[in-house]
């Protein structure tokens, strides 16, 4: 292959001018024990023993790259399997710290130096996604080479460059160009980790984003990725998802899933487990539970509907006027906002935009019950 001897984006963000401001990598990194299990599951060829020294001659020298000279025995694929634990100590601990994100970036720096295709990948599709946002900061050259590196990578059938294709596409809203990419991906990485992650990605997508929906064909995707992953932000919307394509047909098929991604706490599970609790199996206590849980987690309004609605199934209108008191709260504060003219963050306008059409509908639709409801409080 060919090296990337020339860089594509200086780092200048995370090259840290001082070695001083640093605090020691061990303090950085989880024990021993747990740092050689995420070895294992890592396919590393290298122990804790042998990784460490690398690990801190990179790290000792992030403001000075120039500096770092790695033991002749290291391979490329060893740098990036060492930037896969980093991040998969970032993941497990759900925090990111700008050292160990540093030294992640100089790691994939130092991969593609000596000719690493993922880091190529990667490097070069990060500098191509920084154009099209707009970034000053990289040039027309950097772009153009970057593009070149893509092109030879995509000449030489490397495998993940026709993932990252895929993901650029689908991010920036060409769902239907992500989804050959992906496809091909796949034929050839068929059964690896990032072939699962894939395989979610091609579930969604023919879930929601294809012209023509085809949830047989989302199932598919869905069960392949769970079949070949680790449990994972992407098993676990695989799961999500297979609920729902299961709630009709199979209510034990979908509990099973749903239960799996509300375990690893998946918002979106609370509401979807509660309603199937409720309106099929009837286990309105339990019911309550998840949506107590959805209500607690993200104030979800449609766990507070269900509460709604199942404390009117288990005829206990205290609780359920107790609820409905919190509803109108929500729709009062939204209302306030409207009437002020307050400027959110475009996030939180879509929110409120869905939380006005759930709301909209309940009172639209439990007239009779809200009426009920009055004279039984009265």
């Amino acid at each position: 292959m060919f090296s990337s001897t020339r860089p594509l984006q200086p780092r200048l963000a995370v090259r840290w001018a001082s070695t001083a401001a640093r605090p020691d990598l061990l303090s950085l990194l989880p024990k021993k024990r747990t740092f050689n299990k995420i070895l294992f599951d890592n396919n590393s060829s290298l122990s804790y023993k042998k990784m460490m020294p690398i690990l801190q001659t990179v790290y000792s020298n992030l403001a000075t790259p120039e500096n770092i000279t790695l033991p002749k025995n290291v391979q490329p694929s060893d740098l990036m399997t060492f930037k896969n634990v980093l991040a998969t100590i970032r993941k497990t601990t759900n925090t990111i710290n700008n050292h160990l994100v540093a030294l992640e970036n100089e790691l994939t720096e130092q991969a593609a130096e000596l000719g690493d295709n993922d880091a190529i990948a990667i490097l070069a599709f990060e500098t191509v996604e920084k154009k099209l946002r707009g970034d000053p900061t990289v040039s027309k050259e950097d772009f153009q080479y970057a593009n070149e590196l893509i092109k030879k990578l995509t000449d030489l059938q490397h495998p993940l460059v026709f993932k990252m294709a895929g993901d650029l596409a689908f991010k920036r809203g060409y769902y239907n160009q992500a989804e050959p990419y992906w496809v091909q991906f796949t034929q050839l990485e068929p059964d690896t980790v990032a072939a699962s992650q894939v395989y979610s990605n091609l579930g969604l997508y023919h879930f929601s984003y294809a012209q023509t929906p085809d949830l047989g064909l989302a199932r598919t995707y869905f069960e392949k990725s769970i079949r070949v992953g680790e449990l994972d932000e992407f098993t676990i919307k695989a799961h999500y998802y297979l609920g729902q394509l299961y709630v009709d047909t199979n209510p034990l098929s979908s509990r099973y899933h749903f239960e799996i991604s509300a375990s690893r706490g998946l918002k979106e599970s609370f509401s979807s487990l509660g309603f199937l609790e409720m309106n099929v199996f009837q286990n309105y206590h339990t019911s309550i539970e998840w949506f107590k849980l959805g209500v607690e987690s993200s104030n979800d309004i449609a766990c507070m509907i269900g509460q709604f609605d199942c404390y009117l199934k288990m005829k206990d209108y205290k609780s359920a006027y107790a609820i409905l008191t919190q509803i109108k709260d929500v729709q009062e504060k939204i209302a306030k906002v409207r009437r002020e003219r307050r400027k959110v963050p475009k996030e939180i306008e879509e929110s409120m935009a869905v939380t006005e059409g759930l709301l909209r509908v309940f009172f639209e639709t439990r007239t009779g019950e809200l009426a009920q409801l009055a004279t039984m409080i009265a």
